[in-house]
């Protein structure tokens, strides 16, 4: 069965080279293309470990970023509890800093009364 990964072919290519490698007595006249085979071979693992490597980075950057933006909303929150401190809950200076001031609760109504529905009688 073929293999379909990256790693997989190049784990692949490296056992063919190393299969033309011991039977290069046998096949001179291959020489042109295993020479530029394992050029091209040897380029690919080069950036295979590249790759790698970004993605190592690429996962040590997320993980500083969700550090940092943990530690970001830690403050904020901090921020905003002093704003509303320092300027008291109803203080419509809040909405500078995207803060929505206290402005009381809306009366709860009362539900409509339910008309009784008593059935009619006939006057005779």
């Amino acid at each position: 069965m073929p293999e379909t990964t990256r790693s997989g072919k190049l784990g692949e290519w490296q056992r063919l080279k190393s299969a033309l490698q011991v039977n290069q007595a046998e096949l001179p006249e291959l020489q042109l293309q295993r020479a530029q085979f394992e050029t091209f071979l040897g380029q690919a693992e080069d950036l295979f470990q590249t790759q790698a490597a970004h993605a190592a980075s690429k996962q040590q950057a997320s993980q500083q970023l969700t550090a940092l933006m943990l530690e970001c909303q830690r403050l904020a929150t901090v921020l905003r509890v002093t704003l509303k401190q320092h300027y008291g809950p109803r203080s419509e200076k809040l909405t500078e800093f995207g803060l929505q001031p206290f402005r009381g609760r809306a009366p709860k109504t009362a539900p409509p009364p339910e008309e009784a529905t008593e059935p009619e009688t006939e006057a005779v």
